[in-house]
């Protein structure tokens, strides 16, 4: 899986999960939204139901991939505020998994 192909993956988990969400508490579905952090309305319960979203579909496309692990919480700057970090994160992983 590509790139292009992981940004696909976790922008439809970010409309999957706006479909349960208030008008005014969905997330931005772009290349370039925030996730979590200061500039996103998603709390930790809503990005831990995001992230096992993206685990899911990752999953179905024949990539195990956890990634709310101990490595991911210590990086210095979240892997979680932004949709380009979220995906070079999971780019990463499945690198190192193959």
């Amino acid at each position: 899986m590509d790139v292009s192909q992981i940004q696909e993956v976790l922008l439809q988990a970010i409309r999957r999960i706006n479909l349960s969400r208030q008008p005014k508490e969905r997330l931005e579905v772009s290349a370039h939204a925030a996730i979590f952090g200061p500039d996103s309305r998603l709390d930790s319960l809503g990005l831990v139901a995001l992230l096992i979203e993206v685990e899911e579909v990752l999953q179905e496309a024949g990539d195990d991939v956890t990634l709310s692990d101990e490595r991911a919480m210590s990086q210095r700057q979240s892997p979680f505020r932004d949709v380009p970090s979220l995906v070079a994160f999971i780019a990463s992983l499945m690198a190192e998994a193959r």
